[in-house]
């Protein structure tokens, strides 16, 4: 499991509901992670923080069950929910005050995170990142011996042209190729493999609707990429001719850099 997986079990983890099957996955990555740890604990810390300090109230028998009549069922269960939200309206304004104040406290801390997994740069990414995994592990081990044959059906599906590519060189073969869907958008995709057998996913599709943050920006001789760190694996982000360009890399910042640089160059 990468980050944005965990994070995704983050809720069931804290209310005892993960199944056993995914607790082990779960707790293996937070070993491992002392972002996701301290998500974590503010998660928790937050959930403790309201199931001790936010007041609660209980309707009135006759009350509640007037309600569940109307909405079609019985007085435990349905209108149980909605009775919690009937107490909160009719509270004093100091427990409304407090209400807010907590809101506000919920808002301050997963805000930034809320506002970032709308991102659709983030959802590309994460979902780069997910057929990367993919590939990567169906991919075979040996160079590809006639790349543009190889592309000639990917070139067949696609209403875009997105040649010239990096098809390969001494250090680095493409390995498959194949046509992606990443949030809704058509990519070409190849993967390639080094000598040390680490992967890297190369994703190619058309520039409108995505624009590259200005922030993250990596330099990289005469070239300034989008640059961030999931997973443990490098990821790039730029703009050439009329396409954007997703590349996925694993290894450190020197090993992305270089093949950045090989498909930069190559286009």
């Amino acid at each position: 499991m990468d980050c944005q997986d965990v994070r995704e079990h983050f809720e069931e983890l804290v209310q005892g509901r993960l199944g056993a099957d995914r607790i082990e996955a779960v707790q293996a990555h937070l070993a491992g992670c002392a972002s996701c740890r301290e998500a974590l604990a503010v998660q928790r810390a937050v959930r403790a923080m309201i199931r001790s300090g936010a007041p609660r109230y209980a309707a009135p028998p006759k009350l509640r069950a007037r309600i569940a009549a109307q909405v079609g069922g019985p007085a435990e269960g349905r209108g149980h929910a909605r009775m919690a939200w009937w107490g909160w309206a009719r509270a004093p304004r100091w427990s409304l005050a407090a209400l807010a104040g907590t809101l506000a406290v919920l808002l301050a801390v997963w805000g930034p995170s809320l506002w970032t997994a709308r991102d659709p740069v983030d959802r590309l990414v994460a979902r780069g990142l997910a057929e990367y995994r993919e590939y990567a592990r169906k991919a075979a081990p040996r160079p590809v011996t006639d790349v543009a044959a190889l592309l000639g059906p990917v070139r067949s599906q696609l209403d875009f042209p997105f040649e010239p590519v990096f098809t390969g060189d001494a250090q680095v073969h493409v390995v498959s190729a194949q046509v992606s869907d990443l949030s809704g958008r058509r990519a070409a995709t190849l993967v390639y493999r080094d000598g040390a057998g680490r992967y890297s996913t190369l994703f190619l599709m058309p520039e409108t609707g995505i624009t590259i943050p200005e922030q993250g920006r990596m330099p990289i001789e005469t070239f300034k990429p989008y640059h961030r760190v999931e997973g443990g694996k490098q990821v790039f982000l730029w703009k050439q001719r009329n396409l954007a360009c997703l590349l996925v890399v694993d290894g450190n910042e020197a090993d992305g850099a270089a093949v950045f640089l090989k498909v930069r160059k190559s286009a």
